[in-house]
């Protein structure tokens, strides 16, 4: 028993005004309640913004005043630091001018140079890292480099291949102009790897010809100078709760308000919701603009509440810091709470008056709607008869989707036509779509055999509406089997590769092509079980159904084809249609290679023809042309014997010498039609003009040569193949077109040749073939050679025979 009846036609206004009010109210009351929820959130949004911006500024601006403090305490520092080596400079001057005037009449000036140097040479400050260095300007060897004895004695061209730059003809330059100066550079340390930044001042010392300097390390400085920063940061407040924090780009914390963070890792800060918006601060630190706001929530240590707070990151790339500051928001979460409350207030009185005004009207519309169902009822069944003959439409009618009762015998009906007109044309398409393949599979002449049989496996495919297919070749023992075509179609209906192609396999393992030729019939499996492996052979995805149809010659079976995964069972109309197909496509390979058998048969008599040809030739020209000629010379002798003795039997004899060099000409040309011994020897064109004069000679016409291209190009089978045809067309037309004009014009490139013989005969009618051996013999040539014959002739035009080929040997 159905729990939910069908209403009929007849109520469906009035339950269908009660759907349609329902539905109403609650779209505008959901439409109400999300445009009231979508204001609301603007509302908080407009106030998050506020606030927001307004501690982002806040947050920038006490990080502006940090990055100020640590330039200006940098700058500070720095003049401190030049003031202080001045004095140290100006001290040790003082100390060599006054053992100068001590000692400078009692000792050289080397003794007051060593006395003075190892005055100065214990002398540090700034916690021993503070130290002189002493060098002469004219010669430029340093005499006393307090920090690093390496140096002293090196001269400035040492100085600059060590350090890589030239401190010493800096210095020298700045006491030559100045007598004084401060000199920034930085000092490589032999043992050290890299350079170490240097602030240094020199004065020249006249008596002695010496730059006397001082040094500290600016790393020492910003040493020092970071530690007073980091206690000024660490004790600065702005606002209730603003807090200044930095670390390093690595992460680890330097200033902290909670001194037990200081030393680790920045990374470690979690807050209570789980996020870890130390790694926040990082990131936004050290990608990106390397500045930025992290929001993130923690709990306050005097209320044990949790609020938001919001963070402020910039590096500062001078010392690979990272500055921060952090506010709460507590003001801002003041105030989305007020808001809150006063927009729940307000919604609650608006859904009370819209429920009272909804229940109005739902009792007004419902009243109205069952007045005019009791109307309707009355032409239901006039328009059922009606809509039983109006199914003439393609899409079918989902029964579960009917509302009326009314309604069910017409999708019925509709739906057994719709199914009956779609199963007709998908059969007719079929038919098509069959006829279609065989017919372009006689056309595809210039197709290899792997590409129709990729082009039959396709065209399965495509019939029998399947997924995948394969094609295997049957070897005569019906012991192993070849796949020789696999194709997959994705959603698309595009054919996908299916990879390389395996090679010889037994029948044993030949998986589903092996079972329909050991069976000897059609396979149709619509419900397959899990299988894998061997069992589902040659596929690799797995297979729902599938169909195999074996194809039979002289009682074997020799190819077997095979489609799977239809989205529909098989049945036998895809085994006759896949039979029928691979009939035509078994028929057509016999027939191509009964063709390719004859052109193989025709090439192979035509080899042993000219084998033979040659052999006569030759025999001609070596034999018998030798032995006329030796005739020839001995009737030459007789007559010269016989012509003072016997004048009269001197002249028959010279009767019979013209006979012999007739017999001998007739037999060189013989011969050479014979065997071409001038083509192999002299090349094709050679043998051409031999022919030309040949022919001038013995018809009286015309003969035109026009030879264009190299002739090296052409190999020595297609140049004695294309000199007989071109002998045959020529003899044939200077004995049967009765021509004037014969003209020969040959082309030859990297890309083929073409060959034109021409005559302004008589020409013919009709078939070429049909008028002798000849056209026969030059076709059989053409095609030996990879070329194309063709004849144009009319009975009052004359003849032309082109030859064409793409290749070259």
């Amino acid at each position: 028993m159905n729990l939910f009846r069908k209403i009929t036609l007849s109520s469906a206004p009035f339950y269908a005004s009660l759907v349609v009010i329902t539905s109403l109210a609650v779209f505008i009351g959901i439409f109400w309640a999300i445009n009231e929820y979508q204001a609301y959130q603007e509302s908080i949004a407009n106030i998050k913004d506020n606030y927001r911006h307004q501690y982002e500024v806040r947050l920038q601006e006490e990080v502006a005043n940090v990055v100020e403090l640590i330039k200006y305490r940098r700058q500070q520092t720095e003049l401190q630091v030049e003031m202080d080596i001045r004095e140290r400079v100006q001290a040790a001057y003082t100390i060599a001018s006054h053992n100068y005037r001590l000692f400078k009449d009692e000792k050289t000036l080397e003794e007051l140079r060593w006395k003075i140097i190892e005055l100065l040479r214990p002398m540090r400050w700034n916690n021993g890292r503070g130290y002189y260095f002493i060098g002469q300007v004219t010669s430029g060897v340093i005499d006393l480099f307090a920090d690093e004895p390496y140096y002293e004695g090196k001269s400035a061209v040492d100085f600059q291949e060590i350090t890589g730059q030239d401190v010493v003809g800096d210095i020298v330059s700045i006491i030559r102009d100045k007598e004084a100066g401060l000199y920034r550079y930085n000092l490589i340390k032999p043992g050290f790897t890299g350079s170490f930044p240097k602030i240094a001042f020199v004065k020249y010392f006249a008596p002695l010809d010496w730059f006397i300097g001082a040094g500290i390390y600016h790393e020492d400085l910003e040493e020092s100078l970071q530690r007073e920063v980091l206690t000024r940061i660490r004790n600065i407040q702005f606002g209730k709760d603003g807090d200044v924090f930095c670390f390093r780009s690595d992460g680890t914390i330097l200033s902290n308000r909670d001194e037990r963070l200081i030393g680790r890792s920045v990374k470690d800060l979690v807050d209570n919701n789980g996020v870890k918006f130390g790694e926040a601060f990082l990131e936004t630190a050290t990608t990106g603009d390397q500045a930025g706001f992290v929001h993130y929530s923690v709990q306050r240590s005097s209320t044990g509440e949790t609020h938001q707070k919001l963070g402020f990151v910039q590096a500062y790339h001078d010392w690979g810091w990272v500055l921060g500051t952090t506010l709460f928001m507590d003001a801002m979460e003041q105030t989305i709470a007020a808001e809150t409350e006063t927009y729940q207030r307000i919604n609650f009185r608006n859904v009370f008056a819209f429920i009272v005004l909804f229940a109005i009207a739902v009792a007004f519309l419902l009243l109205s709607t069952f007045l005019y169902s009791l109307k309707i009822k009355q032409g239901i069944n006039m328009f059922t008869n009606f809509f039983r003959e109006a199914a003439d439409s393609n899409v079918k009618i989902e029964n579960e989707s009917l509302v009326f009762r009314e309604f069910e015998d017409l999708g019925r009906l509709a739906n057994r036509m719709v199914e009956d007109r779609i199963k007709n044309e998908i059969l007719l398409h079929r038919d098509e779509l069959r006829l279609d393949t065989l017919l372009r599979l006689g056309m595809m002449e210039k197709y290899s055999l792997q590409e129709k049989y990729d082009f039959i496996l396709r065209r399965i495919v495509q019939i029998t509406r399947s997924k995948e297919g394969y094609l295997v070749l049957v070897d005569g023992s019906q012991s192993h089997l070849t796949i020789c075509s696999s194709i997959i179609f994705d959603e698309r209906n595009k054919s996908l590769p299916e990879g390389e192609l395996e090679g010889l396999r037994p029948i044993a393992r030949g998986g589903l092509p092996g079972q329909a030729v050991v069976r000897k019939r059609a396979i149709i499996v619509n419900d397959c079980t899990a299988a894998t492996g061997d069992d589902i052979f040659p596929y690799r995805n797995a297979v729902q159904r599938h169909l195999d149809v074996p194809i039979y010659n002289d009682g074997k079976v020799v190819v077997v084809a095979g489609v799977c995964n239809n989205h529909e069972k098989y049945d036998n109309s895809d085994i006759r249609q896949t039979t029928m197909v691979l009939e035509g496509m078994w028929l057509h390979v016999l027939k191509k290679n009964a063709e390719d058998e004859l052109a193989r048969l025709e090439r192979q008599i035509i080899a042993v023809s000219e084998e033979e040809r040659s052999n006569i030739g030759r025999d001609l020209h070596d034999d018998l042309g030798s032995h006329l000629t030796g005739v020839e010379l001995l009737s030459k002798a007789l007559q010269q014997k016989l012509r003072d003795e016997l004048p009269e039997r001197a002249e028959q004899l010279g009767t019979i010498r013209n006979l012999i060099r007739d017999a001998i000409e007739k037999t060189r040309r013989l011969s050479q039609g014979l065997y071409p011994v001038h083509v192999i020897e002299y090349g094709l064109e050679a043998a051409i003009e031999e022919l030309v004069v040949e022919v001038e000679k013995a018809f009286k016409v015309n003969f035109d040569l026009y030879w264009e291209g190299g002739e090296k190009l052409l190999g020595t089978n297609t140049a004695t193949n294309l000199h007989y045809i071109i002998r045959e067309a020529v003899f044939n037309a200077a004995r049967h077109g009765k021509p004037k004009n014969i003209g020969v014009y040959v082309q030859v490139d990297d890309s083929g040749f073409s060959v034109k013989i021409v005559d302004d005969g008589i020409g013919f009618d009709g078939t070429p073939a049909a008028k002798g051996m000849g056209f026969h013999t030059m076709q059989y040539r053409a095609k030996a050679i990879g070329a194309t014959l063709s004849f144009k002739s009319a009975k009052e035009g004359g003849t032309i025979i082109s030859v064409r080929g793409e290749g070259i040997e």
